[in-house]
């Protein structure tokens, strides 16, 4: 008895068997996700290697900036009788108090830098920053007035990365100028920041005005710390994709392709900030992170307590979000170019090799490899149209030898080309993806029901 296995019976039984067929093209589907997941793996980790240069960079150019203050330290003695008949103790104390009103006036000016082929989202602004003292109320704080060491009183200010400062810091004073110096901020659990001494004569004041110039360098954005009694800031760049973060919104804002400007006004009651406190009873602050997109966990916020608001140069176009959304849709985009050949085979009787549809999968597979690489030099959308463009006319060449009419060839390229716009579509849609998509997922299964109705499959 012959039992040697015939080839051209075991390509008959393939193609006269509309079931097996399924079978095996729904096995080679799923070992085609493997190499597919490991694109996404990989698009992760091209991405958590640009987050790597980026912090790089950051770390030599100026961090993600707040700035918090200015605000007054000044010494006090607290007087402690242990016993009548003895001499009292004197314990030193340190009050401190925030501005009245602080005006800040900003203009970002972005800055990219390049190191090898990733660019890197810096900025270098320039802030104007106006305010007023006023007189502290030491009765609510039971501090004496004769107690208060005004000769040794001290503005702090908190600036996140001392590294990002450009030029000199003073404090103004009518005509004044006091040189700041950096100094960890006391009374406030910050690391960096700035100080300076404030003339006695100066301090006493019932008011006192003052102004603070600061050329402040930084990457992914800046924020601030609504520490006056009333604040406004008002920022501008031309940058033209801002994000607004933190605790408090712009009350008004304009965004257009020239840039954005936008303003703040937070009073007292906004905030959960003392005015002046004591040593005895601190007040804490934090550092300030947030938002920062640590790829591939997306965007973790800070658990800081001090309430801030501000600004990040948002990119609008990151190629690795769009490419492992991409990804997403490998599923999809082989299981119905498979479809197509099925059909072919099964209704036009077109014989198509379970190798066949190996190697146009696995050219659709490499398509995602290709956009990968070549966005990183040509960015998203041109990457997408040549990969696409090489992708379908390899495709459709290759079907012209696998079907003997040609017209299924110009079929297969047809639909590539409209899978490809559709997906491309997709990730244009923001908002209305899962709907498009939905949509199109119920269209496509209808026509898939409608074709195979006739098909008998055993």
């Amino acid at each position: 008895m012959d039992t040697t296995t015939n080839p051209e019976t075991e390509l008959k039984k393939w193609s006269e068997n509309p079931l097996l067929k399924v079978i095996i093209i729904g096995f080679l589907i799923l070992i085609l996700m493997i190499p597919s997941m490991m694109i996404t793996s990989l698009v992760q980790e091209r991405s958590l290697r640009k987050m790597q240069v980026t912090n790089e960079v950051s770390s030599k150019w100026g961090q993600l900036q707040t700035v918090t203050g200015p605000y007054i330290e000044i010494p006090y003695l607290e007087e402690i009788k242990i016993n009548s008949k003895l001499p009292s103790e004197w314990n030193e104390h340190k009050l401190y108090y925030f501005p009245h009103e602080l005006v800040t006036n900003g203009t970002i000016t972005p800055v990219i830098k390049k190191r090898s082929i990733f660019k890197v989202i810096l900025y270098d602004s320039h802030l104007d920053i106006k305010g007023s003292f006023n007189y502290p109320d030491l009765t609510a704080l039971n501090i004496a007035p004769d107690k208060i060491m005004w000769d040794k009183a001290t503005v702090h200010m908190a600036v996140t990365d001392l590294s990002g400062i450009s030029t000199q810091v003073n404090f103004v004073i009518s005509d004044t100028i006091i040189p700041m110096t950096a100094a960890a901020p006391a009374g406030i659990n910050l690391s960096n920041g700035l100080m300076c001494h404030l003339p006695e004569h100066l301090v006493k004041n019932e008011k006192l005005d003052f102004s603070i110039t600061l050329n402040l360098k930084g990457s992914q954005g800046i924020y601030f710390s609504p520490v006056a009694g009333n604040n406004k800031v008002r920022m501008s760049s031309s940058w033209p994709s801002p994000k607004f973060e933190g605790q408090f919104l712009p009350d008004t804002s304009t965004i257009s392709d020239k840039g954005f400007e936008a303003s703040w006004t937070i009073l007292d009651i906004n905030r959960q900030i003392t005015q002046q406190w004591t040593d005895v009873n601190p007040q804490s602050f934090q550092n300030v992170s947030i938002y920062r997109y640590d790829a591939p966990n997306g965007y973790e916020t800070s658990s800081a307590k001090t309430p801030v608001f501000g600004v990040e140069l948002f990119a609008t176009v990151d190629q690795y979000t769009k490419n492992e959304r991409t990804v997403k849709y490998a599923f999809l985009l082989i299981t119905l170019t498979f479809a197509v050949y099925f059909f072919c085979e099964v209704l036009k009787k077109q014989k198509v090799h379970p190798l066949q549809y190996g190697l146009v999968g696995a050219a659709l597979v490499i398509f995602f490899i290709l956009l990968l690489s070549l966005s990183e030099h040509l960015g998203f959308d041109p990457a997408y149209v040549v990969a696409s463009f090489a992708t379908i006319l390899l495709i459709t060449l290759y079907s012209r030898s696998i079907f003997s009419e040609k017209r299924y060839a110009t079929l297969v390229g047809g639909l590539l080309i409209l899978l490809f716009g559709f997906i491309y579509i997709i990730l244009q849609l923001e908002d209305f993806a899962l709907l498009a998509g939905s949509i199109a997922l119920f269209v496509i299964i209808a026509l898939v029901m409608y074709l195979t109705r006739k098909v008998k499959w055993a």
